[in-house]
C-alpha cells in the first residue's frame, strides 16, 4: 500500500502517464477520479484509443467514489436531493427567524437562501459541525441538521463525510483496489480525509499541476507539500514539455507566466489581444475571430471559447453568436429563468400566484409561448402604460377588455386542481403555442426549449405526491432549477465553457 504524487507543469504528460499506469492495473479493478462528469466520456474514449477495449476498472468523479463507498454502509440513509435541501433550508430559516437578530433583515430576501445553502455546503465539506460554531449561523446550521435527522436523511456533503470516516474505520469499505486521481488543484477536508485513509489501504497515485519555485504555482505549494507528506516527502516530477508541440510564443508564455521581468518573445500570431467597448463590443470582436477561423477551415469542435462564468455570460453570448451565425454549444448548466421558455413560464406564475405587476404578465404575453401576436400585445401594453395601469388585478381586467378576449392561459392556470397540474398543463400549452403540432421543433432555440421542457417535467415528476406542496414551494423550486442546455463536446460546434471545464480539455 502506498501513496505517490506525480507533479509537473501544464502539459508535461502527467495525465497520459497516469492513464498508462491505470491501464497497467486494469486486472485489479482500479478507480480513476476525473474532475467533472463531462470528462468521463472523454477519458473513456482516450483509454479505448490506447488499449482497444476495457474489461475492468471504473471512472468517475470524487462524488462517484464517495457514493460507491457509502452504498454498502449498513447505517446508510437516503440522500436529500437539491430540491429537498432547498425546502429544508427554508424550514430551518423559518424555525430560527424569531431568534435571528443580525441576520433577520437579510433572511427576508430570496438570495439569503442560496447564500445559506452555499455556506452550509462549505461548512460540511470542511467537516465543521454546528457545535464548532457560535451565534446565529450555528443556530441555522443546527436547525438544518435537525430537519435532515427528522426525515432520516443525509445531504450530499454528509454522505461524503460518512464515506471518508467509514474508509478509515471499516475494513469492508475498500478492498484494495488501486486509486488514480487527476484534475484538481485543491481538496476539501472530506476529500483529503478520504485520500489519507485510502493511502493506508491501497495504492494511490495522484497527479497535480505543480512546479516548485514557479510563481504561477505558488498557490498550490501547500497542497503539493501536504500530498508529498503522504508519499514520505517524495514526488515524481516531470519536466516541462509544452515547447515540444506548442507554438514558441505559447511555450514562452507557459514558462515565464508571472515571473519578474521575463525575456521578451516574438508572438508571431500565436497570442492576439483584442479590445472592445463593453461586453457586446468585445463579444462581437470574438465572433469575428471565430468566423475567420471557421472560414479558414478550422473544425468548429476544435475551437474553445472560455468565459469566467457560463451563466453570467449566457445572454450576451446567445445574442452575439447567434446573430453572427457561429455554431456553438454552451457546456454547463444554467438556471431555468435564464432560458426563454423558463423566463416566460416563471413570469406568468409570478403574476398569477404572487400578484406581481404588469411587467411579469407581459413578459409572458410577448413571448412566442403565449400564442399571441407581438403587435397586438405591444398595442395593449402601450395603452396600459399610458393609463399608468400597474396593479395585477387591474392589469388583467384591462388587458382582457382591450383585447376583447380572455387570457386563456391565465384562466386555465387558476382552474387547475393543484399547482403541479397547473404547471404541467401550462408547459404543454406553451410548447404547442411556440411550435404547433404540424412539424417537430428544429434549430438551436428549440433544442434549448426541449431540454427545459424535459427538466421541468422531471421536476414535476419528482414533486408528485409530496404532501402539502403549495404554489410558493413550486415557484421556489422552479426558480432554482438548473438546466443542462447542451451536451458536452457536440460535433461541429464551438465549445463555450468556463474555466473549470477548460482546465483539463485539449
Amino acid at each position: 500500500m502506498s501513496f505517490s504524487l506525480l507533479a509537473g507543469p501544464a502539459n508535461a504528460g502527467k495525465v497520459a502517464l497516469l492513464l498508462e499506469r491505470y491501464l497497467e492495473r486494469l486486472d485489479d479493478e482500479p478507480f480513476l477520479i476525473v474532475p467533472t462528469r463531462s470528462d468521463i466520456d472523454r477519458v473513456e474514449r482516450d483509454l479505448l484509443r490506447r488499449s482497444g477495449c476495457l474489461f475492468g476498472g471504473s471512472i468517475g468523479t470524487f462524488d462517484d467514489l464517495f457514493e460507491r463507498i457509502a452504498r454498502t454502509d449498513p447505517n446508510r440513509r437516503g440522500v436529500a436531493t437539491e430540491l429537498q435541501r432547498i425546502f429544508l433550508a427554508r424550514r430551518a430559516v423559518e424555525a430560527t427567524r424569531p431568534r435571528l437578530d443580525d441576520l433577520a433583515r437579510s433572511a427576508r430576501f430570496g438570495g439569503f437562501l442560496d447564500t445559506l445553502l452555499a455556506t452550509l455546503a462549505e461548512l460540511e465539506s470542511g467537516l465543521v459541525d454546528p457545535d464548532d460554531l457560535s451565534g446565529e449561523l450555528a443556530e441555522l446550521y443546527a436547525a438544518y441538521r435537525a430537519e435532515l435527522d427528522r426525515l432520516d436523511l443525509w445531504d450530499r456533503n454528509i454522505l461524503r463525510r460518512r464515506a471518508a470516516e467509514r474508509v478509515a474505520a471499516d475494513f469492508d469499505a475498500w478492498h484494495g483496489e488501486p486509486l488514480f486521481a487527476y484534475g484538481f488543484e485543491d481538496l476539501t477536508a472530506a476529500e483529503w480525509s478520504l485520500l489519507e485513509a485510502l493511502a493506508g489501504r491501497a495504492d494511490v497515485q495522484v497527479s497535480l499541476p505543480y512546479e516548485p519555485g514557479r510563481v504561477a504555482f505558488a498557490s498550490l505549494q501547500r497542497t503539493a507539500e501536504d500530498l508529498a507528506s503522504l508519499s514520505g516527502g517524495r514526488a515524481e516530477e516531470l519536466p516541462a514539455r509544452f515547447g515540444e508541440y506548442a507554438a514558441p510564443a505559447l511555450a514562452h508564455l507557459e514558462r515565464t507566466l508571472f515571473e519578474p521581468a521575463p525575456a521578451q518573445s516574438e508572438s508571431r500570431g500565436a497570442v492576439r489581444l483584442v479590445e472592445g467597448a463593453g461586453t457586446r463590443g468585445t463579444l462581437e470582436l470574438v465572433a469575428s475571430e471565430l468566423l475567420s477561423l471557421l472560414r479558414q477551415g478550422t473544425p468548429a469542435d476544435q475551437i474553445a471559447l472560455v468565459v469566467p462564468s457560463v451563466e453570467r455570460w449566457r445572454a450576451p453570448l446567445d445574442t452575439v453568436l447567434s446573430s453572427a451565425g457561429v455554431p456553438y454549444t454552451v457546456e454547463g448548466r444554467v438556471r431555468l429563468g435564464a432560458t426563454p421558455l423558463g423566463q416566460a413560464l416563471q413570469s406568468l406564475l409570478r403574476f398569477a400566484w404572487t400578484g406581481a405587476d404588469r411587467r411579469e404578465l407581459y413578459a409572458f404575453l410577448r413571448s412566442p409561448y403565449s400564442g399571441l401576436s407581438r403587435g397586438s400585445v405591444d398595442f395593449v401594453e402601450g395603452r396600459l402604460r399610458g393609463r399608468a395601469v400597474q396593479g395585477a388585478e387591474r392589469v388583467e381586467e384591462e388587458t382582457e377588455r382591450l383585447r376583447e378576449a380572455p387570457l386563456v392561459a391565465l384562466r386555465e392556470l387558476r382552474a387547475a386542481a393543484t399547482p403541479l397540474e397547473a404547471v404541467r398543463a401550462l408547459l404543454q400549452s406553451m410548447v404547442r403555442a411556440a411550435y404547433g403540432l404540424e412539424s417537430p421543433p428544429v434549430g438551436e432555440a428549440s433544442r434549448v426549449d426541449l431540454r427545459c421542457y424535459a427538466a421541468v417535467t422531471a421536476l414535476l415528476d419528482e414533486l408528485e405526491g409530496w404532501a402539502e406542496l403549495g404554489a410558493d414551494d413550486l415557484l421556489l423550486a422552479l426558480e432554482r432549477l438548473d438546466v443542462a442546455v447542451a451536451a458536452a463536446g457536440e460535433p461541429g460546434r464551438v465549445a463555450v465553457l468556463d474555466l473549470l471545464r477548460a482546465r483539463t480539455r485539449r
